[in-house]
């Protein structure tokens, strides 16, 4: 139990410091949608050899080729529409803020649930609306020297990118076959995701031009610290489940 405490704050370290990634790359003088589409556009090679390498590359492209709009979709709302804003709330937003709020997609996650046919659960509703309470306290004291111009834009980035994670990812879920892993799931949805991270790419290179050396070096960082978040939250899970797994056949049995 105790190693997968560690590697669930290890996730969560690593998960905070793109907060901070993305913010020292704004005021670096980095524009923010390069900020953005850097990470996806490097993460589509990794999940690809990884995919590859496990003998899913194939099984995913079928699935795309044989529900194009469901992928295409799910995958930009999962991807795009939750990294994008949440990228431009740090040009608004300290790291601290945009770190501390975007705990609101926990209770996002659970307000979504009416969606997938199910009613919302109290319980977790109330443990999750403790945890938030708890995060903000935290904050109270740098709220008062905060300006509401910077705030509220980045605040309602934020919401966009807290519900549209979730909403994203559970679509998918319930999309692929069931026995589809996660990391051929992540595969499909990085590159469906595609088409809106060349827009944005193109958008940044008509405005802005090409990024700098300096924030492509940060991007590859900031891509690096999320694929490590990845692989401890990933173990962090599978430890879980094993710890539990006897218990819950014990109470089944």
């Amino acid at each position: 139990m105790k190693k997968s405490i560690f590697l669930g704050m290890l996730a969560s370290l690593f998960f905070a410091a793109t907060f901070v990634l993305n913010r020292s790359m704004n005021l670096g003088g980095g524009y923010w949608l390069w900020s953005a589409s850097l990470r996806y556009l490097f993460m589509l090679p990794m999940t690809w050899a990884l995919a590859s390498r496990r003998g899913g590359v194939g099984a995913v492209l079928r699935e795309v080729r044989a529900n194009p709009g469901p992928w295409l979709l799910w995958s930009t709302v999962g991807f795009g529409l939750f990294y994008a804003p949440l990228t431009w709330a740090s040009v608004y937003g300290e790291s601290w803020f945009v770190a501390a709020t975007w705990q609101l997609t926990i209770v996002a996650g659970i307000l979504l649930t009416p969606l997938f046919g199910k009613k919302i659960p109290g319980k977790n509703l109330a443990c999750s609306g403790v945890i938030l309470l708890g995060v903000f306290l935290l904050q109270a004291a740098h709220f008062r020297t905060m300006h509401l111009e910077g705030t509220l834009p980045a605040l309602v980035l934020i919401l966009i990118a807290a519900f549209s994670y979730p909403l994203g990812n559970r679509k998918m879920m319930a999309c692929c076959p069931a026995e589809f892993p996660t990391f051929q799931r992540v595969f499909g949805m990085t590159l469906c995701s595609m088409p809106f991270w060349l827009l944005m790419s193109g958008i940044a290179l008509a405005s802005h031009g090409l990024p700098s050396a300096g924030q492509v070096a940060r991007g590859v960082i900031n891509f690096l610290t999320c694929s490590s978040r990845n692989v401890f939250r990933g173990v962090h899970r599978s430890r879980v489940r094993r710890q539990t797994a006897p218990h819950l056949t014990k109470e089944l049995n």
